[in-house]
C-alpha cells in the first residue's frame, strides 16, 4: 500500500515554514472572488536603491494574491504568465496593502488582476496574471 505524504508547504510567499520567506497573511472574500491582506516587508527584500523594496519582491505579492485566489476556488494552476507595471517605489519597513481580483476563466486558463498600495492609497504596482490549469494524476 502506498502512503502519501504532505510536502511541507516552503512557499516563498506565504509559508510560516520557510524562515527566509516573507510570510504574507492572506484572506479571501467569497462572495467578490478578491483575495487581500497587508505586509510590512523588512529591510533585507530592499532592491539597490536603499528604503526601497526590491521590485521582485513586488512581484512575488502580486503573484502570491492572485494565486490565493485560485487556491481558495480550488483551481490546481501555476503561473503561466505575469505582467507587472510599476508605478511607484515602496518603501521597507512601511505598510503595503494588496488586492487581487478575480478576473475569467476559459477551459484552462484563470485570469486575475492584482493591486499592491501604499498606507495612503497610493497605487506602488498593478498587475495581470494568466494561471494554467494542472491536469489531475492518474494511476
Amino acid at each position: 500500500m502506498k502512503v502519501l505524504r504532505k510536502q511541507r508547504d516552503l512557499s516563498f510567499g506565504t509559508s510560516p515554514d520557510n524562515e527566509f520567506g516573507l510570510k504574507l497573511k492572506l484572506e479571501y472574500d467569497e462572495d467578490t472572488k478578491t483575495a487581500y491582506g497587508e505586509i510590512v516587508v523588512p529591510v533585507h527584500f530592499q532592491g539597490h536603491q536603499s528604503e526601497y523594496v526590491h521590485q521582485g519582491i513586488i512581484t512575488v505579492l502580486l503573484d502570491e494574491v492572485m494565486m490565493h485566489i485560485n487556491q481558495a476556488m480550488n483551481l490546481d494552476v501555476h503561473t503561466g504568465e505575469l505582467t507587472v507595471r510599476y508605478l511607484q517605489l515602496a518603501k521597507v519597513n512601511e505598510p503595503l496593502y494588496l488586492r487581487g481580483y478575480f478576473v475569467k476563466k476559459n477551459k484552462k486558463i484563470i485570469e486575475n488582476r492584482a493591486e499592491l498600495e501604499d498606507e495612503i492609497g497610493k497605487i506602488i504596482a498593478r498587475s495581470k496574471g494568466k494561471y494554467i490549469e494542472i491536469d489531475p494524476l492518474t494511476d
